[in-house]
């Protein structure tokens, strides 16, 4: 641990001498710190290997990806030139290389943590199934089971923890509902509300040892928790689906270039402008919350890396990116930084379509679809129509990936890529009609659209036929009839043992940047309590249990947690030691 923090001291050394570099002759202190990054990562290789130190490597391989963009970002900047604006740039990337490094130093400090602590919602989900289990699986009729039931004691230890568990999956599913659709918005906090009564109600009855259906009335409560908590899962990955649709369409809606545009033909309290920058403001959250869960099911370091990645320079860029276009909205530096932000979201959009799984996705866009159309048939809205044929652009982005075409060529005869390639010409036709939508009766629009969703329903018909494992554990889900799920003085008592939940938004990925106050928001400190408090209404839809993500079964997780633990950090590490040693032998000219 020593030599690696003083090799990290090393490489601070010659980044402080770097940042006062004005000649080209004193330049070469780029490659001086890619030799040292290079020599850092071959120690930090064969420490991870020895030590299998897992938690420790995602920080480690998070801040040496952070650091790999940043020194390329630094060449890029030498080239260009010496003005202010480029020094601007050149000033905010070391600053950035200097809190990775920093953040390493304190990894390997005496008494550090050990890295990312993984909370992910899927992992405290299943932590606590894995608790109810206990309670639902006896067998009243098996007197060896009941002889096996836990302890009063043991019971109320059992809640109480996982009732910390339960306060967290709460606060992250707040924390989601924050930025969620607004028709997703009523529903997740009806079943908030489910999970806080039917956890509320067990715990009530973990107090009462002595009754004489106390073990009858455990596993009923466990029983309904169970369910409660299922349910809230699958609302938000059918609701995390629909924003990936959404935040996708909007990063080309509220562009940085369009911010630009705006900015320079507004006045400074042109409020078009400000609404423009608060839209920005509120897809950049989404993403960060879509990749917050993706990152659960990466299936590998490497992807998970990625992800956390782009997730942290977004977070660095949420204050700086904006602000250099209010200031000069032409000049160089918000430039490097548009060109820096537009990298991190084409590589966001690659990694998250190598995690979402095909049929879910495909399943999802279906849906959307078919709503468009029911709501067109009555009244043609040509933007609309527009924006689901943007959205199907996500699904050709998909299938043209190498690792997801491979779920084309699995079907029966690989009917598959017959019905992608009808997708991409009746999507063609669908373009193609929008742009002389004023001179087409709104029946052949709507006509092309059903024809879109006919080919769709086919492929997605086809996919995973035969392929699924039987194994993957499925829970079959009626509809989420959440009108029930508390009203009244009830609702105002369960929440009173909930007003400590947080949504964790101040939780940073990386960087510790306050957020931002460009533009004036209306979020009240009781906004978390009162948007549980909302009565609910009822969903309509009927859902069936759908997965965001490749899951794998339980045996697959063993051996894929074993294969991280072995493997995974190897081949992150290996990829960054290849691109510094690439780094190291070049030459930088200003």
């Amino acid at each position: 641990m020593d030599v690696l923090r003083k090799q990290l001291e090393s490489c601070l050394n010659i980044l402080n001498r770097g940042t006062g570099a004005t000649s080209p002759t004193g330049l070469n202190w780029l490659n001086d710190l890619c030799a040292a990054l290079l020599e850092f990562s071959t120690l930090v290789h064969s420490s991870l290997c020895s030590h299998k130190q897992s938690e420790s490597a995602e920080m480690v391989c998070l801040c040496l990806s952070q650091i790999m963009i940043c020194i390329r970002q630094v060449e890029s900047t030498m080239k260009l030139g010496c003005g202010a604006s480029v020094m601007a740039s050149h000033q905010y990337f070391l600053d950035r290389i200097r809190w990775c490094l920093k953040r390493l130093m304190h990894l390997y400090s005496p008494g550090s943590d050990a890295g990312i602590p993984e909370r992910s919602f899927l992992k405290l989900v299943d932590s606590v199934l894995d608790t109810l289990a206990v309670f639902t699986s006896q067998n009243e009729e098996n007197t060896d089971a009941l002889n096996c039931f836990p302890s009063p004691e043991e019971v109320l230890s059992l809640s109480n923890e996982m009732r910390v568990y339960i306060d967290l999956i709460l606060g992250q599913s707040l924390g989601f509902a924050n930025v969620a659709l607004s028709q997703d918005k009523r529903a997740l906090s009806a079943l908030c509300q489910k999970v806080i009564r039917e956890c509320n109600a067990f715990q009530g009855e973990c107090k009462l040892p002595g009754s004489a259906s106390y073990h009858s009335n455990l596993k009923l409560k466990a029983m309904n928790l169970e369910q409660a908590l299922y349910q809230l899962e699958d609302f938000i990955n059918d609701a995390l689906l629909r924003l990936v649709f959404t935040c996708f369409l909007d990063f080309e809606k509220f562009s940085v270039d369009k911010i630009r545009t705006v900015l320079s033909n507004s006045s400074e309290d042109d409020a078009a402008a400000d609404e423009l920058i608060a839209d920005f403001d509120v897809n950049i959250d989404r993403a960060t919350q879509i990749g917050i869960f993706a990152i659960a099911f990466a299936p590998n370091l490497k992807m998970k890396t990625m992800m956390r990645s782009c997730l942290a320079s977004f977070e660095s860029l949420d204050t700086s990116l904006i602000p250099s276009l209010q200031a000069n909205g032409s000049d160089l530096h918000s430039d490097i930084l548009e060109q820096h932000f537009n990298e991190e979201v084409t590589k966001f959009k690659a990694a998250l379509q190598e995690i979402i799984d095909s049929r879910a996705l495909l399943g999802c866009y279906l849906e959307l679809l078919s709503a468009g159309i029911a709501s067109n048939e009555k009244v043609c809205d040509k933007e609309r129509l527009q924006d689901l044929a943007e959205m199907s652009m996500l699904l050709f982005e998909h299938f043209h990936l190498d690792t997801n075409r491979k779920v084309l060529t699995e079907t029966k005869n690989q009917v598959g890529e017959e019905y992608l390639q009808q997708f991409v010409r009746i999507l063609r036709e669908c373009k193609a009609i929008l742009m002389c939508a004023s001179q087409v009766e709104p029946q052949r629009i709507i006509k092309r659209f059903k024809i879109l969703r006919s080919i769709l329903r086919k492929l997605h018909g086809c996919l995973g036929v035969g392929k699924r494992d039987e194994n993957e554990p499925t829970h079959q889900m009626g509809k989420h009839m959440v009108e029930d799920v508390t009203d009244g003085h009830e609702t105002n008592d369960n929440l009173d043992n909930f007003t400590g939940l947080t949504t964790g938004r101040s939780n940073s990925i990386l960087y510790d940047t306050g957020r931002r106050s460009r533009v004036i928001r209306n979020q009240d400190s009781k906004q978390t309590t009162e948007a549980l408090k909302t009565k609910p209404g009822l969903l309509k839809r009927e859902s069936l249990r759908t997965v965001m993500f490749k899951r794998q079964n339980i045996a697959e997780s063993r051996r894929l947690y074993n294969t991280i633990c072995n493997q995974s950090a190897d081949l992150e590490i290996t990829d960054i030691l290849d691109q510094l040693t690439g780094m190291s032998n070049g030459y930088f000219e200003c």
